[in-house]
């Protein structure tokens, strides 16, 4: 019932929400529901992410920034009022991300933060165990017009890291959905 309601806000946001328009939350950040996250980790997390552009063109990670986000009912409320859901998707910058209210300092102290490598490829090496949402931010400023603007968007996957193991997760790029590996 809960990820119904969140369902319904984010498709209703996503046809209504203006950027610049904060987005009030219904969840409250709790610090305890991820504090998982500041525990030491023996995981390894790597991957690819891409977006798919309006015009049909991929774009990868290579030099952007991505980021493993904690799950918590803030987080995950959040991503659904984004993405409509809360497994995998992309939005651009064109579609009018929402902002939040509150925006909680705290929650963007949980991030685990990193970037894509030359080749569009991520590794975080020591994770804890948790749940968490993969983000690859795709942003560049765009000079072809006489006001330049940024551009792009941003990937997320949802995914699941058990202690000692090795996660390969691939997102984006408009495509089926992307897998997934557990190595262990």
């Amino acid at each position: 019932m809960r990820f119904l309601r969140f369902l319904v806000a984010g498709l209703m946001c996503s046809a209504t929400c203006v950027a610049g328009e904060p987005v009030k939350l219904d969840s409250v950040f709790n610090i305890d529901e991820v504090s998982f996250v500041k525990q030491p980790g023996n995981s390894t997390v790597t991957g690819t992410a891409s977006i798919k552009l309006a015009d049909g063109t991929t774009k990868s990670c290579a030099g952007f920034n991505v980021e493993l986000l904690p799950i918590a009912a803030y987080s995950k409320e959040r991503i659904v009022r984004t993405y409509g859901n809360d497994q995998q998707g992309q939005i651009l910058l064109e579609q009018n991300p929402p902002k939040f209210t509150p925006d909680v300092p705290e929650y963007h102290d949980t991030l685990i933060k990193g970037t894509c490598d030359e080749r569009g490829v991520f590794r975080f090496s020591n994770v804890p165990a948790g749940d968490y949402f993969v983000m690859a931010f795709i942003i560049w400023e765009d000079a072809s017009s006489a006001t330049p603007r940024k551009t792009g968007g941003a990937a997320m996957k949802r995914i699941h890291v058990a202690a000692d193991s090795q996660i390969e997760a691939h997102l984006g790029g408009g495509a089926a959905p992307s897998a997934t590996t557990v190595l262990h």
